[in-house]
């Protein structure tokens, strides 16, 4: 099997609160993140990275009103970014999808995962036993517990050329993925990892759930970086690098 094309597809932007992205600036301002799914065409039936935010954050930037979120996270979401209306513009339905790759069960990431009943859903048992049950992670279509999850642990080889990583730090059970494309070689989604490029060069502090565990995880990602020399190292919410980002139906 290989990897013969890799899509970069906006599934809209949450606006959070500055001090999550900088720990070290002030609470009070919003910053707009890009969210995003990733669409891996393989020789075996494609293969989809993440399914952006739930269904229920569509056309309702008050979602958290009245929540200890209120005034920190406020969604950005049209019906076109829903995770099964991106797909249709790419060309599939969600039952075309042969592997779903869960970088963690945050709000952001794992929202569309309840479309997903056939294909094995692949996260870290970590991120399974910190998340399910666990209001932090809301909204509940985050969190559904009789998706088909394979639960492992540690780094995995989904299929040749498609390379979890066990990068703990932002959440309990965080991973990335390594992917080698017949276009492009080496291309690294680092995901949460660290939100922002100047979290990942410059150790700016930001949103974890274990500062060290995240530290750690950024250093196995520079080192992987000398070694595997990536043609792209992709941050989860980078808006500057979205800017110039190649997206759908442009490839990797």
């Amino acid at each position: 099997m290989s990897v013969k094309k890799l899509f970069f597809l906006p599934t809209g932007s949450c606006f959070l609160d500055q001090s999550a992205v900088n720990r070290t600036l002030p609470p009070g301002k919003l910053i707009e993140m890009p969210v995003w799914s990733f669409l891996l065409e393989t020789s075996d039936g494609p293969i989809l990275i993440d399914t952006g935010m739930p269904d229920s954050f569509v056309n309702n930037p008050d979602y958290y009103k009245g929540t200890k979120r209120e005034g920190r996270v406020v969604p950005n979401m049209s019906d076109g970014d829903r995770i099964i209306n991106v797909l249709k513009r790419v060309g599939y339905r969600p039952e075309d999808i042969q592997a779903l790759i869960s970088s963690h069960l945050h709000l952001d990431h794992a929202g569309g995962n309840g479309h997903f009943h056939q294909a094995p859903i692949f996260v870290q048992k970590a991120e399974l036993d910190a998340a399910i049950g666990n209001h932090d992670y809301a909204p509940q279509e985050c969190i559904l517990p009789d998706l088909p999850y394979q639960a492992i642990e540690g780094d995995y080889e989904v299929r040749p050329g498609v390379q979890i990583l066990f990068t703990p730090g932002h959440s309990p059970g965080h991973q990335s993925v390594l992917v080698k494309t017949e276009k492009s070689g080496y291309v690294l989604l680092t995901v949460d990892v660290a939100y922002v490029r100047s979290n990942f060069d410059n150790g700016v502090p930001f949103l974890t759930s274990d500062p060290e565990m995240a530290a750690k995880s950024i250093q196995r990602m520079q080192e992987l970086i000398q070694e595997y020399r990536p043609t792209t190292v992709f941050f989860g919410h980078d808006q500057e690098q979205a800017k110039s980002c190649h997206t759908f139906p442009d490839y990797l």
